[in-house]
């Protein structure tokens, strides 16, 4: 292959001035003869027209720049970057804080997972390859040994997919199916392939490795993890910074903003990039932000974006929480049952709020064309989240409130009200709240009680058996399968052995939640209501006051 500057200066010799499309004709085909792609192409032109002295002089000059900087990249190796030295530091400090808050060994492992940001996938394949390698080098890090995966680009022809990356890293929050819901990954490393779209409030942590420069890329990917049905009352983001040389770089893209700007106006374009033209404007609020994340000032999490930006409708409890600020009074003071409803969306039904003594429910009831409830299983929407998606609106947001909607709601309630019992009905059988077990488990307890104790303590042979009745983590239960099939020795010496190894793991044996008390219907008490009709310009006399 011939690179594009001896390409571009290969034709100047022949006695043209090339464009960029030739140079992808002539990598299409790595069997390709520069002279033959020459003759045969039309992106070029007579060198004739152009000051060819200048050219070569200013080819040859961006050639060996370019080399300089091959040779110095060269010389980079992992273990001479210091943001990888910083990173597995700062993994070294979520293990320690894990293990010291966790309340078992299941909640240790939750405790510290782990997403890491960069912006692009070559970087994202830097960092995989020195955490496979530091993991086995830091004492720390043990715990991420065969537990690092890694997610770039949108399609799913990797190893393992996006998909199977995502379940295997939060089974739970992804809401995995029972066949690929096992716990295989404590650190992901991504590029922002995974800021939108996935619910990965499983993990605790996220680590920006490079800092993009619009700071509303760092909400997005913080509402990976803080999400309403978070495991964790606190989660954390980090974000590595160049501290020593950030403001240069912040004066960098202000001047690229400043120029792009003026060659706009010199042509009479208005914005050649979003923001370019107003680029002052803009770029004051960027920077702004930079400077308060650097000061760790959390202000624009807190507000779910900058000033500018629309808010990334994750932010529900910071709306929540702007709203009691405002008009507290007003919100706590609402009666019971109070209902409305708005112009929004593409569907048409009820939510309804409801609690059960101490316990809050959302459900969403469909409607049709004529407003009768849709029945049928699964038509009724549980979900928090996607609840709380349906009824996002700005306070400019149409109302709507017809008069046969105070008497056609309670169809609706009658219908949410039953969800509602059946779950709870549901939750009061103990059989219900057993965790899964998997087959391996139970296996290795059937195993266990058939033999009998071989010498071990009755305490010590219990409290193995109930420990092996709990949810395993993905790499103990891989070491349990290893002591389990192991054939070089006898029964008695295999009992014990796994025993010790189950006893020295560290882990706990899980406590199902208690039954919930049977309850009445009335038991189920509503709180509010919101109606929901489609925007159909014409098709409504919209009150908007």
């Amino acid at each position: 292959m011939i690179g594009d500057h001896d390409a571009f200066l290969l034709a100047l010799e022949e006695g043209y001035v090339v464009t960029t499309a030739f140079m992808r004709e002539l990598s299409a085909d790595d069997d390709a003869v520069f002279e033959d792609v020459l003759a045969d192409t039309e992106n070029k032109m007579p060198a004739s027209f152009f000051d060819t002295e200048g050219l070569r002089a200013a080819v040859e000059d961006d050639r060996a720049k370019l080399q300089v900087l091959a040779d110095a990249t060269a010389k980079v190796t992992p273990h001479r970057d210091p943001k990888l030295e910083t990173l597995a530091t700062a993994l070294e400090e979520i293990v320690e804080e894990a293990a010291n808050d966790a309340i078992d060994g299941i909640d240790e492992v939750q405790k510290r997972k782990v997403l890491v940001f960069s912006f692009f996938k070559d970087t994202v394949d830097w960092i995989r390859d020195y955490l496979h390698d530091e993991v086995g080098r830091r004492k720390m890090l043990t715990c991420y040994r065969n537990r690092i995966v890694s997610v770039s680009g949108t399609d799913d022809a990797g190893e393992p997919s996006r998909l199977q990356a995502v379940q295997g890293f939060a089974p739970i929050s992804m809401e995995a199916p029972v066949r690929d819901d096992a716990d295989l990954y404590d650190l992901m490393i991504s590029t922002d392939v995974l800021a939108e779209g996935v619910n990965l409030q499983q993990c605790r942590h996220i680590i920006n490795y490079d800092m993009p420069w619009n700071p509303m890329r760092l909400v997005q990917r913080h509402g990976r993890i803080d999400r309403i049905g978070s495991l964790h009352k606190k989660v954390y983001l980090r974000t590595i910074f160049p501290a020593d040389r950030l403001d240069r770089l912040l004066q960098l893209e202000q001047k690229i903003l400043d120029k792009l700007a003026m060659a706009a106006a010199s042509v009479g374009v208005v914005a050649p990039i979003a923001g370019a033209a107003h680029g002052q404007q803009v770029f004051t609020e960027t920077k702004d932000e930079i400077e308060k994340l650097l000061r760790e000032d959390s202000s624009l999490y807190e507000r779910g974006g900058t000033a500018s930006a629309a808010q990334t409708g994750e932010e529900y409890r910071q709306t929540l929480r702007k709203a009691l600020e405002d008009d507290r009074e007003t919100i706590l003071g609402l009666p019971w049952k109070a209902g409305s409803g708005m112009v929004r969306g593409k569907q048409r039904g009820v939510l309804f709020c409801a609690v059960v003594g101490e316990r809050t429910f959302l459900r969403f009831v469909p409607a049709s064309e004529t407003w009768q409830v849709i029945d049928g299983d699964g038509t009724i929407t549980r979900e928090v989240g996607t609840c709380l998606r349906l009824i996002e609106c700005e306070p400019d947001t149409p109302s709507w409130y017809p008069d046969f909607l105070q008497d056609r709601v309670y169809d609706f309630w009658d219908a949410a009200q039953h969800d509602i019992l059946q779950e709870w009905m549901h939750d009061t059988d103990p059989a219900n709240l057993q965790p899964r077990i998997r087959p391996l488990n139970h296996k290795i307890v059937e195993f266990l009680r058939g033999e009998g104790s071989h010498g071990i303590a009755q305490d010590q042979l219990i409290r193995a058996i109930e420990i092996l009745e709990s949810p395993w983590p993905r790499r103990e239960e891989m070491m349990l399968k290893r002591w389990f099939e192991d054939e070089n020795s006898d029964s008695a010496t295999r009992t014990r052995t796994i025993v010790a190894q189950i006893l020295a793991t560290g882990l706990e044996p899980s406590e199902p939640p208690s039954p919930l008390p049977p309850i009445e219907p009335d038991d189920v008490e509503l709180l509010c209501w919101l109606a929901l009709e489609p925007l159909v310009l014409g098709n409504h006399s919209i009150d908007t006051t």
